[in-house]
């Protein structure tokens, strides 16, 4: 099962990078919000990655392994925060 877990892992990097290509090249506020938010994507992909990672390569205390996992959780969470914050400027 390890295994599978690192391959969904994996397939959500590749997902969350996928976006980013998708929407690149696009300019102005739609461009930046988009731009934020997909780099949220990455980092919430990344997060999982990096857990799995960490869990089978460097032995550590279950609750510093969950901490350190939330902690990225929570920076993706905030750049697609600040993301969908600015989709506010478009009313404007």
């Amino acid at each position: 099962m390890a295994t599978v877990n690192l391959v969904l892992d994996i397939i959500l990097v590749l997902a969350s990078i996928w976006m980013v290509v998708t929407v690149s090249g696009l300019g102005g506020i739609v461009g930046r919000t988009l731009s934020l938010i997909t780099i949220g994507a990455v980092v919430l992909g990344l997060a999982h990655l990096l857990a799995t990672l960490m869990h089978r390569f460097v032995p550590m205390e279950s609750s510093l392994e969950s901490f350190i996992h939330r902690m990225v959780v929570l920076a993706g969470f905030v750049l697609l925060v600040i993301g969908l914050g600015r989709i506010r400027e478009l009313k404007a």
